[in-house]
């Protein structure tokens, strides 16, 4: 192959590059600037301007293309690290969802397990009271703690004054087989047939309670798991606890991560076109020095050849001289 076609294929490598890093960064002036130097390009290989030296197109692209590269493929490896960076976080975020997305279906609900409690605490209950008075009757201890087993750690809230749920130092209580039952409390719910409803759980300072409400009153009690007490709330201190429905911390969570996907997605996709500011002004700069024909003139300046011609009728003069 000819030096000349040799660097004519060269020219054309180097354009395409330029080309490729203009479909990452997707920036303005940078096709602009392609454009320009294709035009330099088929100067050359057209040969629409005669006795245009090739090695010119050559000594362009040493002195602009090929710094325009290198630097625009060293930010382009910056940027894909970050990009990549971003994906992998988003990959091991939609792992996360996928997981509590297969726990949800997987049969566990809170919602309808917190309803069962109702009925398996309301029959505890009441098998305590039978046996108090003289009816023996069997007492199922596993049942009832099953639902704080299974949800507290993430449904239970973790935020509360821990005082407002212990017992306070006056209460009397029935006791049977390790369980402690506020003697007013068991009264009102012998007289309500033990209807109650679970309100919210509480795990604080790694003591879990429960929160209950006897069916048609405003009266609240508290079953203690730590200390397997049962007693009432009163309504001054009820009044300083978030008695709402417990919710999933992991709910929130994967409510999060899907935003936060969102914002890293947008975030990657921005990274491409984001340039440092010196990087903007130098493409704007490297545009304009092209526009304003100063590299054109260069390739296809006449001041060799002159000062060539200049020399030679010099030594012709100084010949005719001696």
């Amino acid at each position: 192959m000819s030096p000349e076609k040799e660097i004519l294929k060269n020219s054309k490598k180097r354009i395409q590059k330029l080309k490729l890093l203009s479909k990452f960064f997707r920036q303005e002036d940078l096709i602009n600037i392609i454009i320009k130097t294709e035009v330099i390009h088929s100067y050359f290989e057209s040969k629409s301007i005669a006795g245009l030296d090739i090695n010119k197109l050559e000594l362009f692209h040493l002195q602009y293309t090929d710094s325009l590269i290198v630097l625009l493929d060293k930010i382009k490896k910056q940027k894909e690290a970050g990009i990549l960076t971003a994906y992998k976080e988003i990959d091991a975020n939609e792992d996360y969802i996928a997981a509590f997305i297969s726990q949800e279906k997987g049969g566990r609900d809170f919602g309808t397990e917190r309803k069962y409690q109702n009925a398996l605490v309301s029959d505890f209950l009441k098998s305590i009271y039978k046996n108090l008075t003289d009816v023996v009757t069997p007492v199922d201890y596993k049942k009832i703690r099953n639902l704080s087993n299974i949800y507290a750690q993430d449904y239970y809230r973790k935020e509360a004054k821990i005082d407002c749920l212990l017992s306070l130092p006056d209460v009397k209580y029935y006791e049977f087989d390790n369980v402690d039952i506020e003697r007013k409390l068991l009264g009102k719910l012998n007289a309500n047939n033990f209807k109650i409803r679970f309100i919210c759980g509480y795990i604080i300072s790694n003591q879990i309670f429960e929160l209950f409400r006897i069916v048609d009153t405003d009266e609240d009690f508290i079953w203690n798991l730590q200390t397997n007490e049962f007693y009432l709330l009163e309504q001054d201190i009820a009044l300083l606890l978030d008695r709402s429905p417990n919710t999933s911390s992991k709910k929130s969570i994967v409510s999060e991560l899907r935003n936060r996907n969102e914002e890293l997605k947008t975030k990657a996709d921005n990274m491409k076109t984001e340039l440092p500011e010196e990087v903007i002004t130098m493409l704007e700069k490297y545009k304009e020095t092209l526009d304003s024909q100063e590299v054109l003139n260069q390739v296809i300046s006449i001041d060799e050849e002159l000062s060539i011609l200049n020399s030679m009728l010099n030594l012709n003069l100084n010949n005719k001289i001696q």
